[in-house]
C-alpha cells in the first residue's frame, strides 16, 4: 500500500508544510490505522453483511474518502489549517474503507476455490498479487504527473487532480465489481463466525486459567486441550491450529516497519536525488513505481524459473523458507539505502546545525574585492554581475563584511541563521538583501529569484519564466512585473523543467525578448536571475546558483527497489498464501485480520522512531533497521524450523464433513465438568486415554489429524 502513497508524503510536506520527521511520522500512522481497522472489517463481514456486501458497501466509503482528500488539497488561503481538518478526516474516511475492506477480498477469492482446485490458490494468490501491482503502477506513474505538471488554483502543483482521478477511478472500478455479482460465489454471513474475534481469546484465556489451576491433564497434548470442558472439539481443535499460525506471525512486523518506507524515507531521500533523465525528469513520487514495474516482471520470472529451479535442490519448497529469506534480503535493501544516504551527504554540502552561508552578487560593472574578518577569507569578483559563494563554515552568529570597490571601503553587519543562505547584492552605495533563504527548496522543485543590476537604457522591466517559447499568460510558471534597478525579488520555489524565459522592458526600442535557458533548472537548485544589459538584444539573463542542485541520479536507488521487490515476492505473497491455507476453514477471515494488523504493528514501530528522533543522521536509522529485521529473520528461522505444516486439502475436507456432522455431534457431546477434567471422578482421562496413535485427542471425541500435523508437539 505504501508505494502508492508517496504523494501522500509530498502533499504533507509540500502543501501542509509538515517537517520530515512529522510527516513521516502521520503517513505511518495511516497505514497503522488502515491495517488496525481490518478486524472491524472482518466483523462487520461475518455477522451481517457477508465480504460481498462488507466490499461493496466499504468501497463506496472508500471513495467518498478520496473525494474528500481532493476537496481538502485546494487552497482555502494561505492558512491551512482548514486543508488539515479536511485532509484528517478524508485519511480516516479512507482508513475505515481500505481497512474494512482488506480482511474481506483475498478470502472472498478464496470462496470461489473448493477441494477440487485447491492446488491452484499458490497460483492464484501470485495474480491476485500482480493485478494488485499493476494498479498500483499505474498509480505511481500517473499521479505524480498530474501533480507535478498540471497548475490549478494558483498553485504550481496540482495535488486536487492527483487525488480527484483515483476518486474517479475508484467510482468506476466499483460499478465494473457489482457488474460482476451474478458470476461470484457468494456465501452468507454466518453471526457466529464474528462470535469468534471473543470467542478465540475467551477460550485461549480459560485454557491458561484452567491449566494454572488445575495443571497439566494426564495425556493431554497441549494447553488448549484444557478448554475442552467449555467449547467443542472442533472449536478447540480449530483454535489450535489458529494458535500456531499466529504464533508464526510474531516477527513479521518488523518487515513491514521497513518495506512500508518506500512511500515515506525512500521517497523524501529521492527528493536529494537528480531525477533529469534526457529531456525527461523523473518526479520522485515516481520512483516508486519500480516496486510495482519489478514485481510484474519478477512473478512469472519467480513462478516459471527460480522456484522451480530452487527446488530440484529441495530450497524455496517450504512457504517459511521463502519468508524468512525475504526478511534477510530486506535488511540489504536498507544497507544500500544507509550507505546511498552517506553519500548523498557527502556530496550535498549539507550545513551542519550551527552554520550558516553567504553567498554575494556583484552588481557592479567594476572589480570588487570583500573580506569576511571573524572567518579570515578574502576574495575577488572581478566580472560584472558575477557571483562568488561565501564560507560555509560561518557559525550562526553576526558577522562583519568588509567590501572595496575602487578606493572606497564599505562595512556591511551581517546578521547570518542557522541552516539559511544569505544570498547579497552589491550596488554602488549598496550591500542589499530582503529575505534569506532556507538551505534546499521542499519537494522535487527548484529555488529562483529575479535581481535587476545597474542598467542604463531601460528603467524597469517584467521577467518570465515559461514552459513553453510562446510564454503566454497561461505558461507561466513564474512572473514578476515592474523590477527595477537594484530591485531583488521574493525568493519562490517552482517545478522542474525546461524553462524559456520572457524579458519585457519599457524600453519600445528593446521590447521583448524570449529565449530558453541555457540549462534545465534541477532539484535542489538555489538560482539567481540577473537581468543585465547586453550589446547585441539591448538586454540579457545571467544565472547564477547560490546552491549547486542535486548531482546524484535518482537511478542510484534502483537497487533498493529491485532488492525490496525480490523480498516482497518471497514474503509478502508466500506469506498471504501460508494465511490462507494454514489457517482453519471457520477461521480464515480472523487469520487473514491477524496478517494485516502485523502491517499496524510494523508501521508502529516506524512512528516511534520518527517522533523520537533518536537518529540525527538518517543513513543511521537506515542501518538501525537493517540490524533489525536481520535479528527478526533469525527469531523466524529458528521458529520456522519446529513448525508442522498442515495440507490445506485435508482442511477442506474436514470442513465439508464438519458441516453436516458438527452440530448433531455437539448437541449429542457431554461438556465435562472442571472436576471431572482434573481427574477427580475418571471421565476425561478415561476418554483421552483410549485414542489410538496418530489421532487428535480433544475430549470427548478423538479425530484424525491432518495429513502432515503431529499432534504430539506442544504449541
Amino acid at each position: 500500500m505504501g508505494k502508492s502513497l508517496a504523494v501522500l508524503v509530498l502533499f504533507l510536506t509540500m502543501f501542509l508544510d509538515f517537517d520530515e520527521n512529522s510527516t513521516t511520522a502521520i503517513y505511518h500512522s495511516f497505514i497503522v490505522l488502515c491495517y488496525l481497522l481490518p478486524l472491524v472489517g472482518a466483523i462487520i463481514s461475518d455477522s451481517c453483511l457477508g465480504k460481498y456486501g462488507t466490499i461493496l458497501s466499504l468501497s463506496i466509503l472508500y471513495s467518498i474518502g478520496n473525494v474528500l482528500m481532493a476537496i481538502s488539497a485546494i487552497p482555502f488561503g494561505s492558512n491551512r489549517v482548514l486543508n488539515i481538518i479536511l485532509a484528517s478526516i478524508a485519511m480516516g474516511v479512507i482508513a475505515f474503507g481500505t481497512g474494512g475492506i482488506k480482511p474481506c477480498v483475498s478470502p472472498f477469492c478464496g470462496d470461489q476455490f473448493t477441494s477440487k482446485n485447491v492446488h491452484l490458490l499458490p497460483v492464484f494468490f501470485s495474480i491476485f498479487y500482480f493485478t494488485i501491482n499493476a494498479g498500483s503502477l499505474i498509480s505511481t506513474l500517473l499521479t505524480p504527473v498530474l501533480r507535478g505538471y498540471v497548475s490549478c488554483f494558483g498553485e504550481d502543483q496540482c495535488f486536487p487532480l492527483a487525488f480527484g482521478v483515483p476518486a474517479i477511478l475508484m467510482i468506476v472500478s466499483v460499478g465494473i465489481f457489482v457488474l460482476g455479482t451474478k458470476w461470484y460465489v457468494i456465501t452468507k454471513p454466518k453471526r457466529e463466525a464474528a462470535m469468534l474475534f471473543f470467542k478465540v481469546p475467551w477460550s485461549v484465556g480459560y485454557a491458561i486459567y484452567h491449566r494454572i489451576k488445575y495443571g497439566k491433564i494426564d495425556n493431554t497434548r497441549n494447553f488448549m486441550d484444557n478448554a475442552s470442558p467449555k467449547f467443542s472439539r472442533k472449536f478447540v481443535f480449530d483454535v489450535w491450529l489458529l494458535l500456531r499460525v499466529l504464533v508464526m506471525f510474531l516477527p513479521v512486523p518488523m518487515f513491514w516497519a521497513l518495506f512500508d518506507q518506500q512511500g515515506s524515507r525512500w521517497t523524501l531521500q529521492a527528493l536529494r536525488l537528480n531525477g533529469s533523465f534526457g529531456k525527461f525528469v523523473i518526479l520522485p513520487d515516481q520512483v516508486s513505481s519500480l516496486n510495482p514495474i519489478f514485481l510484474i516482471i519478477f512473478i512469472p520470472i519467480f513462478e516459471t524459473i527460480i522456484y522451480p529451479l530452487f527446488a530440484r535442490c529441495n530450497i524455496f519448497k517450504k512457504p517459511l523458507q521463502r519468508m524468512g529469506t525475504g526478511m534477510a534480503i530486506a535488511g540489504v535493501a536498507f544497507l544500500y539505502a544507509g550507505f546511498l544516504d552517506l553519500y548523498i551527504q557527502s556530496q550535498s554540502g549539507l550545513l551542519k546545525n550551527d552554520e550558516a552561508r553567504i553567498v554575494i552578487t556583484n552588481g557592479l560593472n567594476q572589480q570588487a574585492h570583500f573580506s569576511y574578518p571573524d572567518a579570515n577569507q578574502t576574495f575577488s569578483l572581478d566580472e560584472a554581475y558575477s557571483q562568488k559563494f561565501g564560507v560555509d563554515d560561518l557559525k550562526t552568529n553576526d558577522h562583519n563584511l568588509t567590501v572595496t570597490v575602487g578606493n572606497s571601503n564599505m562595512t556591511f553587519y551581517l546578521e547570518v541563521y542557522e541552516k539559511h543562505i544569505l544570498q547579497l547584492f552589491l550596488t554602488e552605495t549598496d550591500l542589499i538583501t530582503n529575505d534569506t533563504i532556507q538551505w534546499a527548496p521542499k519537494g522535487d522543485k527548484v529555488n529562483v529569484r529575479v535581481f535587476m543590476g545597474e542598467v542604463s537604457t531601460f528603467s524597469s522591466a517584467d521577467f518570465s519564466l515559461c514552459s513553453s517559447s510562446d510564454c503566454s499568460d497561461d505558461e507561466m510558471e513564474y512572473h514578476v512585473e515592474n523590477i527595477t534597478m537594484n530591485d531583488i525579488s521574493k525568493p519562490a520555489n517552482i517545478s522542474i523543467k525546461r524553462y524559456y524565459y520572457r524579458i519585457q522592458t519599457d524600453n519600445e526600442t528593446i521590447g521583448t525578448i524570449i529565449k530558453e535557458l541555457p540549462k534545465e533548472l534541477r532539484s535542489g537548485g538555489i538560482y539567481t536571475m540577473t537581468i543585465v544589459e547586453d550589446s547585441d538584444n539591448g538586454v540579457s539573463l545571467q544565472s547564477g546558483l547560490a546552491n549547486s542542485p542535486n548531482s546524484i541520479s535518482i537511478f542510484m536507488q534502483v537497487p533498493m527497489y529491485v532488492i525490496i521487490t525480490a523480498s516482497e515476492i518471497l514474503f509478502s505473497i508466500t506469506g498471504l498464501e501460508f494465511a490462507y491455507s494454514q489457517a482453519p476453514v471457520s477461521m480464515k477471515s480472523l487469520c487473514t485480520a491477524a496478517w494485516l494488523l502485523t502491517v499496524a504493528f510494523g508501521d508502529m514501530v516506524v512512528v516511534i522512531i520518527a517522533e523520537s528522533s533518536i537518529f540525527s543522521n538518517q543513513a543511521y536509522e537506515f542501518f538501525f533497521f537493517a540490524a533489525a529485521i536481520e535479528i527478526s529473520c533469525i527469531v523466524f528461522v529458528i521458529m520456522s524450523y519446529f513448525y508442522k505444516y498442515v495440507d490445506p486439502s485435508t482442511l477442506l475436507v474436514s470442513s465439508d464433513k464438519d458441516a453436516s456432522n458438527n452440530l448433531n455431534e455437539s448437541k449429542n457431546s457431554k461438556l465435562v465438568s472442571d472436576d471431572e477434567a482434573k481427574g477427580e471422578t475418571g471421565t476425561y482421562t478415561k476418554q483421552l486415554d483410549h485414542c489410538e496413535d496418530g489421532k487428535v485427542s480433544i475430549s470427548p471425541h478423538c479425530d484424525p489429524a491432518p495429513e502432515g500435523l503431529d499432534y504430539e508437539s506442544e504449541l
